[in-house]
C-alpha cells in the first residue's frame, strides 16, 4: 500500500500533461470592433487550426507539444497577425483584433482587340472520383485548388464552378480563394475580397459569379474552393468531384501545409474574358 498513493499522483502528473491546451475566444476588426467571420486560425504549416464563427467566435485544442509555437490569425481583407500562444493563454478575456488592410485599387486594362470567353481548369468529372481530406479530427476547414495557366494574356474572371455533393445536407457554406503561384503552391491571395457563398450541395456543378469583384491578372494563379462548416456539423459532409489525370492541391486545416497529388483532379475551373 505504501506505494499506491505516489503511483497515483503519478498516474494525475501524466494525464494533465497529456490534456490539450484549450483556447476560445474572439477575433474583431480593430476599427469597429465587429467580430470577423470565418477568420483562418492555425499553426502555420502544421496542419492544427480552425476557423472563426459567424461572430468572430473561436475555439481549438491545442496538443501541449505545441505551447511554444505561435498562433497565426488570417482573415481576407485584414492584415495578419501571430501571437504566441503562452501570451494567448495568458489573456483574460482572449480577444484578437485584426487592422483592415489598406486596399490598393485594380488596374483595368481597355483592349481594342475583341474578347473571348473560355473555360481554365478542369471542366470534366468521373462519377468514381471524390475529394475529402484524410485528417478525421476537429472543427475546421478543408480546401482543395487548381492551377490556372492565363498563358500570359490579360484577363478578366467571370465565375467559378465546382462539382459538390452531399448525403447530409442541403447546402453548404464555401469561400472561394485565388492564390498567386509561389513556386508551384497556393502562395498569397490575389485578391483581398472576400468571396463567400452558401452553395447547394444537392449533386451537380455551382456557379459563383465573380464579376462583382473585378478580378483582372496576366499571372498564373490557383482557383481554391474551401469548405467552412457549421458548428456541430459534420467536417465530411461535402465532397467535391473528381476526374482522373492532372494534379490537384488540397490542405486538411485552416493555415496548414498544402500537399500536392497527381494521377487525379478537382473537378473546378473558371470562365474567363481575355
Amino acid at each position: 500500500m505504501k506505494y499506491s498513493l505516489p503511483l497515483f499522483f503519478l498516474l494525475l502528473s501524466l494525464c494533465c500533461q497529456a490534456q490539450p491546451i484549450r483556447l476560445a475566444g474572439q477575433v474583431l476588426a480593430k476599427e469597429s470592433g465587429s467580430g470577423l467571420p470565418y477568420v483562418n486560425i492555425g499553426i502555420l504549416e502544421k496542419n492544427i487550426g480552425t476557423a472563426s464563427d459567424e461572430q468572430g467566435r473561436f475555439a481549438l485544442d491545442l496538443p501541449r507539444e505545441h505551447q511554444q509555437e505561435t498562433l497565426t490569425f488570417s482573415a481576407v481583407g485584414y492584415e495578419e497577425l501571430s501571437v504566441p500562444v503562452a501570451e494567448l493563454r495568458s489573456m483574460q478575456p482572449l480577444v484578437i483584433k485584426l487592422q483592415e488592410k489598406e486596399m490598393q485599387l485594380q488596374e483595368v486594362v481597355v483592349r481594342s482587340r475583341k474578347l473571348r470567353v473560355r473555360r481554365l481548369g478542369v471542366t470534366g468529372r468521373l462519377s468514381v472520383v471524390w475529394g475529402q481530406p484524410e485528417q478525421k479530427e476537429g472543427h475546421d476547414i478543408y480546401e482543395f485548388a487548381n492551377f490556372i495557366n492565363v498563358k500570359g494574356r490579360e484577363t478578366e474572371l467571370l465565375s467559378a464552378h465546382f462539382y459538390l455533393t452531399s448525403s447530409k445536407l442541403d447546402s453548404a457554406l464555401f469561400r472561394i480563394n485565388l492564390y498567386k503561384d509561389r513556386g508551384g503552391f497556393p502562395g498569397e491571395r490575389l485578391v483581398e475580397k472576400s468571396i463567400v457563398q452558401r452553395l447547394s450541395a444537392k449533386e451537380g456543378w455551382v456557379s459563383i459569379n465573380l464579376e462583382s469583384f473585378s478580378v483582372y491578372t496576366d499571372d498564373n494563379f490557383f482557383l481554391g474552393i474551401e469548405y467552412l462548416p457549421a458548428a456541430n456539423t459534420d467536417k465530411f459532409a461535402v465532397t467535391l468531384g473528381g476526374t482522373l489525370g492532372g494534379t490537384s492541391y488540397s490542405r486538411k486545416s485552416s493555415l496548414g501545409a498544402w500537399e500536392k497529388f497527381s494521377g487525379v483532379s478537382l473537378s473546378g475551373y473558371v470562365t474567363v474574358q481575355q
